[in-house]
Parts: structure tokens; sequence; C-alpha cells
């Protein structure tokens, strides 16, 4: 837990300042202080990191199965979803219009599993 004191040198490293407008407030006069603004500023390689690109096709993509036991083999289903972890084993979750023997439509695939059709 932080203390007080590391939370205000924390704190302290921020920019602050006033805020614009030069607009007063009646609270602001009576607490007699100015009221301060927080201002982050990012870089875009920062902002460029925190965005990876998507993995895997984009939803609603027609996309043909090549895993040879399922039931949807060489068939086309189109793409619900895309799970955006890396660790996720089978990310790519497609729908078929026809239904296998447990009368369920849609299946998990990996991503060398699935072939995008044009």
């Amino acid at each position: 837990m932080a203390t007080a004191s590391a939370v205000a040198s924390a704190a302290s490293a921020f920019l602050c300042r006033p805020s614009a407008g030069g607009v007063s407030r009646s609270s602001d006069r009576l607490a007699g202080q100015r009221r301060r603004s927080l201002v982050v500023a990012a870089t875009q390689e920062a902002a460029a990191a925190a965005n990876p690109p998507p993995i895997g096709p984009k939803r609603g993509t027609q996309v043909k199965i090549l895993r040879r036991e399922s039931y949807w083999f060489n068939g086309v289903g189109s793409v619900v979803a895309v799970d955006q972890d890396p660790k996720s084993r089978y990310p790519v979750v497609v729908r078929f219009n026809k239904v296998n023997y447990a009368n369920v439509s849609t299946n998990n695939y990996s991503l060398d599993e699935i072939q995008e059709v044009k």
C-alpha cells in the first residue's frame, strides 16, 4: 500500500497548470486557489506500441476450414470473433449455415486451420 508521502511525491512529477479561459468561479474565489488540471502527453511511439496490429481475419470474413477432423472440413463459414490474446490456442470463432450432429453451428479454429476465401 502506498503511503501519503509516496503518492504526493509521485503526483508532483506531473505538470499542473491553471485552467484555461480565465473564467473564475465563486468556489475558486472562496477557496483562494486556482483550479488545476493535469496535462499528460503521449508520444506517437508510445501510442503505436499500445495498439498492436489485429490478429487474424476481420469479423464477417468468409473462411475455408482446413482441419481434417472437423465436421465442416473444406466448408465455408463466416468469422464471428477473433481473440486478440496471442496465448489463445483457437482464437477464431467461425459460424456456419449448416449444423453438425449435435445441432451446433459454430466452432473455434487456430489461425493455421482457416484460409480466407476471396
